[in-house]
C-alpha cells in the first residue's frame, strides 16, 4: 500500500491535530524532539471466548488489550499479563510506559473473584474504593468487567490501579 502524505499539522489547544501520517507514525517539525507517538490499532479488537473460564488465563497484551469470557466462569479465575506466550510483560513494556486492559468474565449464580499475575508472579494491585472484588455465592447473573492499568515503574515492579464493575439486569 503506497504512503500518503497530508501536509497538515496544527497544534491547537495543547492537542496536536495532524493529518500526516505514514507507516503509524506521526512526523511533524511542531513535535517536541522528545515525544513519540506510536499507533498501533486507531481501533481495539476484542477477543471473545465462549469457553467457560476457571484457574489461570494468559492474557496477551501483544495480541490484545479487551477480553471477553462469555461462558459462565467455572471457578476462581487468575489472569496473568504477559506480552505473549513467548514474550514476558518485563520485556515488553519499558520502565515509565504503561497498558490499559478490559477484562470482561460472564459470571453465573455464582460469582468468583479474579486474582492478578504478572509474569507468572502475584500482584496487588490497587483497588477503586480501596476494596478487591470478593466470591459470592447466589448471585444473579451478570458480567464483571475488571479494568487494569499497569504501570511498569522498574526492572519486574510495576503499579497496578484496578477496578471490577458489575453489570447485569435490573
Amino acid at each position: 500500500m503506497p504512503q500518503q502524505y497530508v501536509e497538515s499539522t496544527r497544534i491547537l489547544d495543547s492537542t496536536i491535530v495532524t493529518n500526516k501520517i505514514a507507516n503509524a507514525n506521526v512526523t511533524s517539525s511542531k513535535l517536541a524532539p522528545n515525544l513519540s507517538f506510536s499507533m498501533v490499532n486507531a481501533l481495539e479488537t476484542a477477543n471473545i471466548f465462549t469457553t467457560a473460564v476457571g484457574g489461570n488465563v494468559n492474557i496477551d497484551i501483544l495480541n490484545n488489550t479487551v477480553y471477553f469470557f462469555s461462558s459462565n466462569t467455572t471457578a476462581n479465575v487468575t489472569f496473568n499479563l504477559r506480552g505473549n506466550d513467548t514474550t514476558t510483560l518485563q520485556n515488553t513494556l519499558s520502565i515509565g510506559s504503561s497498558v490499559s486492559l478490559a477484562i470482561l468474565l460472564k459470571q453465573g449464580t455464582n460469582t468468583f473473584r479474579a486474582n492478578l499475575h504478572i509474569d507468572d508472579t502475584l500482584v496487588s494491585p490497587l483497588w477503586a474504593g480501596s476494596v478487591a472484588p470478593a466470591y459470592i455465592v447466589g448471585t444473579n447473573e451478570s458480567t464483571d468487567l475488571y479494568s487494569f492499568s499497569v504501570i511498569k515503574t522498574g526492572s519486574s515492579a510495576y503499579t497496578v490501579l484496578a477496578s471490577n464493575t458489575k453489570f447485569g439486569s435490573a
